[in-house]
């Protein structure tokens, strides 16, 4: 099932463009040791464990955005191998090869496991962290409780919503006491020692960096706040229901469709839980209710982060639960008294997901940016200088997607517009005008109305998500 996983991951990896978090991400591996620290400090939105593997990475195999996203890839095959592992432990083969095939063909899966993110990397250590965990706590074995230990460490430096995660595994002794095999000098020493390894990076200056950010509480933005339908549309991400493409608004069928074949078994074995039905297909109650709470506290503790704290929400922060949800259809499923229409359901979900995976291989959601670049390359001439609006710095993407080759000057903020002036042609590459972004587009037209003195426009080019524009000397 790795195997599959990995492959689904690995086709047409490169064909979206580097977007700019995946810019960053790469930039910033190749800095040196005293560049790189503060700059991951500074940016504070991610732990910094992804950013040195990813330099190891490069050390091995090269820079290179293809390099960077077979990581992913891996990590992301990886996530689906040890979902496997934790469903056979937990259950039996057939719930097991039915998770990790749910997570092979999932939507977001795919999208993460493609992604110069730390994301496909979260994904793998939770259920790594889960897997090693629930050995722990059913066996009471010492190799696994502190080898959790460790993965926490792992975790907790990958995502800071990784905590969630973390909380709710320390919530099954609570749960469930008579099953618990942990020591409690185990807990008393684990834990602190998980936060004694945190402290460094605490104390690093993420705090100062994320309270002088206007980033940190953004959630009050209609686009990254949590609404009273957060939670359906989730589940429907969850149910793969991005047909229409990854950026797009799921269709409203794709939350029927997406139900009955997802939600409609599993409400049907939370059902038969909620009267005790005493089925011999009915998997164990303790593993179900474990499962759940892996995938329904981390949730509601981050939409509760958003709805109070107004920490902004992205359905990305949530994803690492996809593998226990995908886990609890498996066990409804298999659930099923009937060998054929377990395997039918199966087969539709499968044929409903490669439908949805279109918008993953074949609907482009990222900004052209390595188009537009490759445009400038082709039809630049050597005295040529260029800006980038809105805040004329250097996009990650361009030194990612130039990788060494000379091209235009570019005109930094605090040469512009003086510096124009000794351009004979001037290059202005940007995200293209939006209807939500009306901040970009008054500062596009104060760049227009700067040149238009002295420059006329000769060209303009529309690239996905990306304008590129050519003025000339009059």
């Amino acid at each position: 099932m790795g195997t599959l996983a990995f492959t689904f991951r690995l086709a047409y990896i490169n064909h979206e463009s580097v977007s700019g978090d995946e810019g960053f991400s790469m930039v910033v591996s190749r800095m040196p040791w005293h560049e790189m620290l503060p700059t991951l400090i500074h940016d504070y939105v991610h732990p910094p464990l992804h950013y040195f593997v990813l330099r190891g990475w490069f050390a091995l195999f090269g820079f290179g955005l293809f390099q960077a996203r077979l990581l992913s890839a891996i990590f992301g095959a990886l996530a689906v191998l040890f979902l496997y592992l934790f469903a056979q432990y937990l259950f039996d083969r057939r719930t097991a090869l039915i998770a990790s095939l749910l997570l092979a063909f999932s939507q977001l899966g795919i999208m993460f496991g493609q992604e110069v993110r730390p994301y496909a990397q979260f994904h793998f250590l939770a259920l790594l962290a889960a897997y090693l965990f629930l050995r722990a706590f059913r066996e009471g074995r010492t190799a696994f409780w502190w080898s959790f230990v460790g993965v926490s460490v792992l975790l907790l430096y990958t995502d800071y919503f990784s905590l969630y995660l973390i909380v709710a595994l320390l919530a099954l002794p609570i749960i469930f006491p008579r099953t618990s095999q942990l020591r409690l000098p185990w807990i008393l020493t684990g834990i602190p020692l998980v936060a004694a390894c945190y402290v460094p990076w605490i104390a690093s200056g993420i705090l100062s960096a994320a309270a002088h950010a206007g980033k940190t509480f953004m959630g009050k933005e209609p686009y990254a706040a949590v609404h009273w339908y957060t939670l359906l549309s989730i589940v429907n991400s969850f149910n793969n229901g991005k047909p229409a493409g990854l950026r797009a608004d799921s269709p409203p069928w794709t939350y029927i469709v997406g139900g009955l074949l997802f939600c409609a078994p599993l409400g049907l074995l939370l059902w038969k839980l909620a009267l005790k039905e005493r089925l011999s297909a009915l998997p164990n109650r303790e593993n179900i209710v474990a499962v759940g709470i892996l995938c329904l506290l981390p949730v509601l503790l981050t939409l509760l982060a958003g709805t109070i704290l107004h920490i902004p929400y992205n359905v990305r922060y949530v994803t690492f639960c996809a593998g226990f949800y995908y886990l609890l259809v498996a066990c409804a499923i298999s659930a099923l008294p009937s060998t054929t229409l377990r395997w039918g359901i199966v087969a539709l979900i499968l044929i409903y997901s490669a439908n949805a995976l279109r918008a993953n291989y074949f609907m482009r959601w990222k900004e052209y940016w390595t188009e537009a670049f490759a445009y400038v390359q082709e039809n630049r001439q050597s005295a040529d200088c260029g800006f980038f609006p809105p805040d004329l710095a250097i996009p990650p993407q361009w030194p990612v997607t130039q990788a060494g080759r000379s091209s235009f000057r570019v005109i930094t903020p605090e040469q512009f517009p003086p510096a124009i002036s000794e351009c004979p042609r001037v290059w202005e590459v940007s995200w293209a005008p939006r209807d939500d972004f009306r901040w970009l587009i008054e500062h596009q037209a104060k760049h227009e109305a700067a040149l238009a003195t002295n420059y006329n426009r000769t060209v303009e080019k529309r690239f996905f998500g990306v304008r590129l524009t050519l003025y000339s000397r009059k």
